[in-house]
């Protein structure tokens, strides 16, 4: 493998750089070897261990010479991998400031961030956004997809890709071409949600129960592991609004955190924009 970091210059934006470097590497066959194209682009060591207080650090100066980075590996060596394609993110584009004089500390949030607000969370978002970009480039995903939304899908990309499930979640809901939305919950409570821009606003809060009527409320209420069939469900009490077409899939872990992937098929003159402008709730 031979990266030439020249061929990276002036490359700001994270999308257009993470598809730049797989023009370089060429088609792979299997997950991306991320830890070696990381020292390939000046990164002289990666450290992957359970580090207390932080998800992930990169260590390097302001010209951005040579780095080092830490990735905590107490969630999995899988998010591990996302965590060192997060800080590859930070030393590759040189227009992120330094969040100390050695160089970025990022928390479990920063790694989930997806806000273009102030400086620190546009950097934390343009570095998760180079990460998926780098670990599933959409050439090493649309043969796994079946033809619906289906979380078994992103089963399948986690094996494929090396990556958690939760990322390959995030990922499908916004590659998809479909109004998606995901709902992470943990013993029937909302942790947080995601949706790509097609769904309708979510009326759903965070640390709020997983609405009664629905499939997700029944199955980690049952506790019964494993996937639900995509099936109806009431548009409502997921969207506070009721003319649009709603299913719903969930997948429950042994831990009692579960996923749920919401799937809306809008009326024709209404392409999810009408309650845009309300945004997503504020969860963080």
């Amino acid at each position: 493998m031979q990266i030439d970091r020249f061929e990276l210059a002036d490359i700001h934006h994270p999308v257009v750089l993470a598809k730049t470097i797989h023009t370089l590497l060429g088609e792979l066959e299997k997950a991306v070897p991320i830890t070696e194209v990381a020292r390939e682009l000046d990164i002289q060591e990666v450290r992957v261990d359970r580090f207390g207080g932080f998800e992930g650090m990169l260590l390097t100066d302001k010209a951005r010479s040579t780095g080092c980075i830490l990735a905590n590996s107490s969630k999995g060596n899988r998010r591990a991998r996302f965590t060192i394609a997060h800080e590859l993110g930070h030393f590759l584009m040189e227009r992120h400031q330094l969040s100390d004089g050695n160089g970025f500390k990022c928390m479990a949030q920063d790694i989930r961030e997806s806000r273009e607000g102030r400086m620190h969370l546009r950097q934390e978002t343009q570095a998760n956004q180079f990460a998926i970009e780098l670990l599933a480039p959409a050439y090493l995903m649309t043969s796994l997809f079946k033809t619906d939304p289906d979380l078994r899908d992103a089963q399948r990309l986690r094996d494929h890709l090396d990556l958690s499930l939760e990322a390959c979640v995030r990922r499908m809901v916004s590659s998809r071409d479909e109004p998606l939305a995901a709902v992470w919950s943990f013993k029937g409570q909302v942790r947080y949600f995601v949706k790509n821009d097609g769904f309708p606003f979510i009326a759903i809060t965070r640390n709020g129960p997983l609405p009664k009527t629905t499939v997700a409320h029944h199955a980690t209420a049952n506790g019964r592991q494993g996937f639900t069939e995509m099936d109806e469900t009431d548009p409502y009490v997921w969207t506070g609004r009721s003319h649009v077409e709603l299913f719903e899939q969930t997948r429950v872990a042994p831990n009692g955190h579960a996923v749920t992937l919401l799937w809306a098929e809008l009326p024709d003159e209404d392409d999810g924009s009408g309650l845009r402008e309300l945004g997503m709730p504020g969860f963080r």
